[in-house]
């Protein structure tokens, strides 16, 4: 039930945030530090201001800082904080706020980092795919988004292939109210190679004119802004800021060539999906939650692996759940122990609409309205970026 997690460099300016639920207000680094230059030397930070409660690890002059409503267990939030900080620097190595700030991206996806599979065969093959998600991402895409590669020579001896991938990656992940306003919304990208190419050729991957690194103090209207951004090694950056161009010699293999963050939000068009929710009392005791889902993109592309997921309130008994008419392609399921329905479409077409009715009793005295939600989507759009 944590609300907010924050790492705060020593003078108090964020670093990392990630906001869960957006329930508690964004300023609440400001309060943080403010109440605990009040507090005594080597006072625990642990208190509660206005009724959030906040929970802090320092490590290396760092904060690592917990918000929320609920009564967690304190002493649970300090484990989770503190394993937190060794999470991080076994993965950057050490643990202050420069290294930090140069591995921004990787501290924002340690939560979906997983381990590769063991192989058990020589015919067992391991697949990735990519995920532009409202909760979670996977951690590579496969280079089957990229219909043709870049065919460099036609001469190889070898008879290798000469060829290589680029891949375009946006993870979104977006909080929106009961309004369909949005609470929080950040998306870290990248920019992905797969290389077979011989030799150490020298490439030159020129990035759009009007892109701008808001940290520069280079960003403007109808700019292309980019909070932050990072990039391999192998990256000369001698013509990046007068031509926006990368040059390189790859390595051969797969990389990530470029890391991008933009923590808030630009313009609507970046929110690819639209979900309307409509509760309404058929009786006193019946209600039903109406839910359309709304593809904001072109029709030349699809969603793919769509699931809708929500729960419904955990008094309420005999849920029910109805597709559209003439639905195709979508499945329904209500697990009643966890009274969470869950809705798939395993093809969502650009402007296309699609709903689901749920009707669930509850009891005297309840407030379906409190109770209901929260409602989450994942879903995958193959070669579209936001």
């Amino acid at each position: 039930m944590i609300s907010q997690l924050f790492i705060l460099a020593p003078n108090g300016h964020t670093i990392v945030n990630k906001d869960y639920r957006g329930d508690v207000p964004k300023d609440s680094p400001e309060i943080f530090l403010r109440k605990l230059v009040e507090k005594s030397e080597g006072e625990a930070p642990i208190f509660n201001v206005d009724g959030v409660n906040y929970m802090c690890v320092r490590k290396n002059g760092l904060f690592f800082l917990a918000t929320t409503l609920h009564n967690v267990p304190p002493a649970f939030v300090i484990e989770l904080l503190t394993q937190l900080t060794k999470v991080c620097k076994d993965y950057i190595g050490v643990l202050n706020e420069e290294s930090l700030r140069k591995n921004f991206t990787l501290i924002y996806e340690l939560a979906f980092v997983f381990n590769e599979p063991a192989p058990v065969s020589s015919g067992a093959t391991a697949t990735a795919r990519m995920m532009t998600s409202l909760k979670a991402a996977p951690k590579t895409m496969s280079s089957k988004a990229v219909h043709k590669p870049i065919a460099l020579r036609s001469d190889d001896r070898r008879g290798e292939k000469n060829e290589i991938f680029v891949d375009v990656i946006d993870r979104i992940s977006a909080v929106f109210n009961s309004s369909g306003q949005v609470r929080t919304f950040s998306i870290d990208g990248s920019i992905q190679m797969k290389s077979y190419l011989s030799g150490s050729p020298e490439l030159h991957l020129a990035l759009n004119d009007e892109l701008a690194i808001a940290s520069a103090g280079k960003g403007g209207y109808g700019m292309v802004e980019l909070d932050n951004v990072n990039f391999h090694e192998c990256v000369q950056l001698d013509k990046f800021e007068s031509e926006r161009m990368l040059v390189l010699e790859p390595p051969h293999g797969e990389f990530v060539l470029m890391n991008f963050h933009i923590g808030s939000l630009r313009h609507d068009g970046q929110i690819p999906f639209r979900l309307t929710p409509i509760m309404t009392a058929v009786t006193d005791y019946k209600q039903e939650l109406r839910l359309q889902v709304e593809a904001a993109f072109p029709d030349k592309y699809h969603g793919a692996n769509v699931k809708v997921q929500f729960t419904v309130p955990k008094s309420s008994t005999g849920a029910s759940v109805e597709l559209e008419p003439g639905a195709k392609g979508q499945t329904s399921e209500y697990d009643d122990s966890t009274k969470t329905v869950t809705w798939v479409i395993r093809k969502f077409v650009g402007t296309a609409s699609h709903s689901i009715s749920c009707k669930f009793v509850v009891g005297a005295g309840s407030n379906p309205r409190k109770e209901m939600g929260p409602i989450s989507m994942t879903f995958e759009i193959p070669m579209y970026n936001v």
